[in-house]
C-alpha cells in the first residue's frame, strides 16, 4: 500500500485530488434517454473490471472512452462531461478501476497495470452490438492520457485521440513542475533545503536511470550513493525516489508515440495548470511536428478544466467549464464521418 499511495504523489496533490476522501461521483440526468449497456472482464481469479457504455437512442457515429485521471476515480466522476457528450449525440464508454466503484481487486492505478486493465475492458468493449461501424475515440485525462499512449504502443489504436490534460514527452518532468508550484507532496522522496537542492536532486536522479536503462531500483541506489559525493548531491535526498515503481515511471517517454500518431489528435490543456506544464507540453509538440496533432490551451481552466474557486471536495470539481467541453464536442463533430 505504500508503494500504492507514493505514485499517486506523482501526479497530484492531497488537496487537490483525495478521491477516497470525498464523494465525486453524479448520476446521470435524463438516463432513460439513452441505451445503457453494462460491460464487464475478468482480469484474474480475483479481479473484474466494470464499465457501462451508453449511447443515444438517435443515430450516433461516435463513441468517446474517457480514461480518469490518477486516483480512485470511478465511472461516475465525468457524468457532467457524460451528459454534454450524450445530448450531442456522442455515446460515452466508461469503467471503473480496479478497487474501485463495481471493479473488484485491490486498488492500483500505476501506469503499467491501469493499462493492463484499460486494454483488458476496452476489447470486452470492443464486443458490443454498439460498437460496431462506429468511429472510437479515446479521452484520457492526467494519468489517463500515459495510460492511452501505451495502450497505443501495444496496439490498441483509436480513430481519434484527446489528451486532456496529459504530460507530453517524459512525464516525469511534470514532478520539477510541480515542486517549483509548491506542491508539498514530494517532501519524503526528493529532499533538500530549498527548491533548488531539490530539483538538482532530482536532475541527478534522472541522469541516473537514464544512464542505466537496464538497472533495477536497486543497484541505481548502490551506484548512485557512490557516485552522488563527487558531485555533491546528498545520497539521502534522492534514495526514497529509487523505488521499482518510480524508476518504471520516470523511463517512461511517449515522444514516438506522438511523432507515429496517424490519427486526429487534441491535446488540450488549462493555462492555469500547475500539475502539468502547458508551456512544456506545447513546446513538445512543436519538437514533435506532426501535422495530425493539435494544441489547445484554455485561458482561465485548471488541470481539471474548472475555474479558480470550483468546490475540490465535491464533484463540481468535474463540472468541466462550457468552454472546454464545447471546444471537445465541435473538434468531435468536425471529424470526417
Amino acid at each position: 500500500m505504500k508503494k500504492v499511495s507514493i505514485i499517486l504523489f506523482l501526479f497530484i496533490s492531497n488537496f487537490i485530488f483525495s478521491q477516497g476522501e470525498f464523494n465525486n461521483e453524479k448520476e446521470i440526468k435524463n438516463i432513460q434517454n439513452y441505451n445503457i449497456e453494462e460491460i464487464s472482464k475478468k482480469v484474474n481469479e480475483t479481479i473484474t473490471i466494470f464499465g457501462t457504455l451508453f449511447t443515444p437512442k438517435s443515430d450516433y457515429n461516435k463513441i468517446l472512452v474517457i480514461v480518469s485521471g490518477t486516483g480512485k476515480i470511478s465511472q461516475k466522476a465525468h457524468n457532467y462531461l457524460t451528459e454534454y457528450m450524450l445530448e450531442n449525440n456522442i455515446g460515452v464508454f466508461k469503467f471503473d478501476k480496479r478497487g474501485v466503484g463495481k471493479s473488484t481487486g485491490e486498488y492500483n492505478d500505476q501506469p503499467k497495470i491501469y493499462t493492463s486493465d484499460f486494454i483488458e475492458i476496452y476489447r470486452e468493449f470492443e464486443k458490443s452490438k454498439f460498437t460496431k461501424n462506429k468511429k472510437i475515440g479515446f479521452l484520457g485525462h492526467s494519468l489517463g492520457g500515459i495510460v492511452t499512449t501505451l495502450s497505443i504502443e501495444q496496439k490498441i489504436k483509436p480513430d481519434f485521440l484527446i489528451q486532456w490534460s496529459a504530460p507530453i514527452g517524459k512525464p516525469r518532468e511534470l514532478l520539477k513542475y510541480q515542486i517549483e508550484n509548491g506542491i508539498k507532496n514530494y517532501d519524503n522522496l526528493i529532499i533538500g533545503k530549498n527548491t533548488e537542492e531539490r530539483i538538482n536532486a532530482l536532475n541527478y536522479v534522472y541522469q541516473l536511470i537514464d544512464k542505466n536503462p537496464n538497472k533495477t531500483a536497486w543497484e541505481l541506489w548502490k551506484i548512485g550513493k557512490k557516485e552522488s559525493k563527487k558531485i555533491n548531491v546528498n545520497k539521502k535526498s534522492f534514495s526514497n525516489y529509487l523505488m521499482p515503481h518510480n524508476v518504471e515511471f520516470a523511463r517512461i517517454d511517449n515522444t514516438k508515440t506522438y511523432q507515429n500518431i496517424d490519427f486526429p489528435t487534441l491535446v488540450i490543456i488549462g493555462k492555469e495548470d500547475i500539475l502539468v506544464d502547458p508551456i512544456q507540453s506545447k513546446k513538445e509538440l512543436n519538437k514533435i511536428a506532426n501535422s495530425n496533432i493539435e494544441f489547445k490551451e484554455i485561458g482561465k481552466l485548471n488541470h481539471f478544466m474548472t475555474k479558480k474557486g470550483t468546490n475540490q471536495l465535491t464533484n463540481e470539481i468535474y463540472n468541466v467549464d462550457a468552454s472546454f467541453k464545447e471546444y471537445l464536442v465541435n473538434w468531435i463533430i468536425e471529424l470526417k464521418k
